[in-house]
């Protein structure tokens, strides 16, 4: 269900119950944070006497906001500045690591990246690491996807990413909303990124929402663009330019976050949309739904995320289209260039940063 749909995950009928279960909920979310915020129950990464860098990338809301091109991005930065990244993810839904699509996608979109998949984070890290040798665990440093909320493990820089289609900080908590947590402890990030930028009158809206929240402006924000998409059609794989998408009847398909956004970047690409099929995040498709979609809707070909993609256990018949995301920056009004430098300066920070304690 799109958060742009209703203001919380249940049915308006519910609304009075869901008021009753938020309140309970922030009552317990705020007792956990001000354990967390004395430092009771939080640790440094030390594995074998070195410690660990450990970078967030979180939310505050539930739903996609285009955190998995985001860690990849930040791999791809630790990489050029010579450091291993260590991605730790939770791994929804997935009953052991190679399971988990995210994982999966990360193999192709952070290559570069190891892959930590475990709810317990903390103690799975500990066991990976503990089987890399020293020259290696001095470069490591963790990612954690997802990690706004997991306070027990000590962070050297938190970022928090909002969806600017969708901010939800204006909301409630979960789940008469769609807030994890109080829109105010926004202001416990040490960067905000405002993602899917692209509307100026959204970026607007969403920008004024998190000043208010966390009492200063955001450092960064960007689109998700498509550079290019890949090709699957008769066995084969190639690249080709978004333009050969430009005029073709689609199925436009996704088990993710934010639909919406996905649908709307089909649009963007010139494609004509004949249907949409949405599953919920992380559910997958079949090959054979998927043709049988296509062929009652007309559709010339299929347009799958590969977050979607890599949970296929084999290629539908009808050609599949699986755009390549980059992120762009935008120009933030503090005037510090494009928010990107900023970014890369805290991650090199935060990698090269001993341990305090």
């Amino acid at each position: 269900m799109e958060m742009a749909d209703r203001r919380g995950p249940l049915p308006q009928a519910l609304a009075p119950l869901a008021w009753c279960a938020a309140r309970v909920y922030g009552l317990g979310v705020s007792l956990r944070n001000a354990r967390f915020d004395r430092g009771v129950g939080v640790r440094r990464l030390e594995v074998s006497g070195v410690c660990v860098p450990v970078i967030s990338v979180g939310n505050l809301t539930a739903g996609g906001t285009g955190k998995s091109p985001f860690v990849a991005w930040v791999c791809a930065e630790l990489v050029r500045a010579g450091a291993q990244p260590v991605i730790a993810m939770r791994g929804y839904g997935a009953e052991a690591p190679e399971e988990s699509d995210e994982a999966r996608e990360y193999a192709t979109t952070a290559p570069g990246a190891r892959v930590v998949v475990d709810p317990d984070r903390v103690s799975a890290l500990h066991a990976a690491l503990s089987q890399v040798d020293a020259a290696d665990l001095a470069r490591c440093v963790v990612v954690l996807d997802d990690g706004f909320q997991h306070r027990r493990l000590a962070r050297d820089l938190d970022i928090v990413l909002v969806d600017a289609t969708r901010p939800g900080l204006d909301g409630d908590l979960l789940p008469a909303g769609w807030l994890r947590e109080p829109a105010g402890s926004i202001a416990r990030a040490g960067l905000v990124v405002l993602t899917k930028a692209h509307d100026a009158a959204q970026l607007g809206r969403a920008a004024q929402l998190v000043a208010r929240a966390r009492g200063r402006a955001h450092d960064a924000a960007c689109e998700h663009a498509w550079h290019a998409v890949s090709v699957f059609e008769g066995g084969e794989e190639r690249t080709a330019g978004v333009d050969a998408l430009a005029g073709r009847k689609v199925l436009s398909a996704c088990a993710l976050g934010n639909p919406a956004h996905f649908h709307g970047m089909v649009e963007r690409a010139g494609a004509r949309i004949v249907r949409r099929l949405e599953l919920g995040d992380h559910v997958p498709f079949t090959p054979v739904e998927l043709d049988a979609e296509a062929s009652a809707a007309g559709a010339e070909a299929i347009v799958l995320s590969r977050k979607d993609l890599v949970k296929l256990y084999e290629m539908p018949r009808t050609p599949v289209f699986v755009p390549e995301l980059a992120l762009r920056f935008l120009g933030v009004e503090s005037g510090r260039g494009d928010g990107a430098s900023a970014l890369r300066a805290a991650i090199s920070a935060a990698a090269i940063r001993a341990c305090a304690s």
